[in-house]
């Protein structure tokens, strides 16, 4: 998978997460199942929280001339969501931008058959997750690191399609283990496919799809 051109101003670096290695760790992740991926033809595919859009993006040009996916980006921030409209554009694929809370406006109808996720995930207390500054908002992740992630579990089940496949970043603080038996409890089978040790954090991506 090509890595898309992005192009930060100042401005945006104040409010916006600027790709990094959990970035680009997520976009190995499905450049690794990009045969399957593609094979299976999706239709509808989703970032939650994009930030920057680079991983939407990648994966719209990845899978630009294979499918007529259609690629959906959710942010609740504002310049986020301008910010990945502008990614999108600058590499020439069709991204379509909400701006939302999480999954907030998303309906239970398992339609998506790629959905990927890099979360707040930095163990905070929880009262840093409502701090006013947006950027600070988008690593903070309260206790344990899972306490955003953890708004969208159950939501899983019920918007990915029978078939679809479910990216999900972490680190080692967030207790993989632990999320993995939490998706199991919701008929999910997950496993880590993909880990890397990084100035002082251990990164990785757990992919699940629903138990037939």
């Amino acid at each position: 998978m090509d890595t898309p051109v992005i192009n930060l101003s100042a401005r945006d670096l104040e409010k916006v997460y600027e790709p990094s290695e959990d970035s680009f760790l997520l976009i190995d992740a499905l450049e690794a199942d990009l045969k399957v991926l593609k094979a299976a033809k999706p239709v509808m595919c989703l970032e939650i929280g994009s930030g920057s859009g680079v991983v939407i993006a990648a994966l719209a040009m990845a899978l630009s001339d294979h499918c007529q996916s259609y690629h959906l980006a959710i942010d609740i921030d504002r310049d986020a969501c301008k910010v990945t409209r502008g990614t999108a554009m600058l590499n020439s694929v069709d991204v379509d931008v909400v701006q939302m809370d999480l999954l907030g406006c998303i309906r239970n109808n398992c339609v998506f058959d790629i959905v990927v996720f890099n979360p707040p995930y930095v163990v905070t207390s929880d009262e840093e997750i409502l701090d006013a500054k947006f950027l600070f908002k988008t690593w903070a992740g309260g206790t344990n690191g899972r306490k955003v992630m953890e708004r969208v579990f159950s939501r899983i089940p019920t918007i990915l399609s029978d078939t679809g496949t479910f990216y999900l970043l972490v680190i080692k603080e967030n207790d993989p283990e632990y999320i993995l038996r939490i998706f199991k409890d919701l008929n999910m089978v997950g496993e880590i496919v993909m880990e890397r040790k990084i100035r002082g954090e251990h990164l990785y991506i757990l992919r699940f799809k629903k138990i037939k």
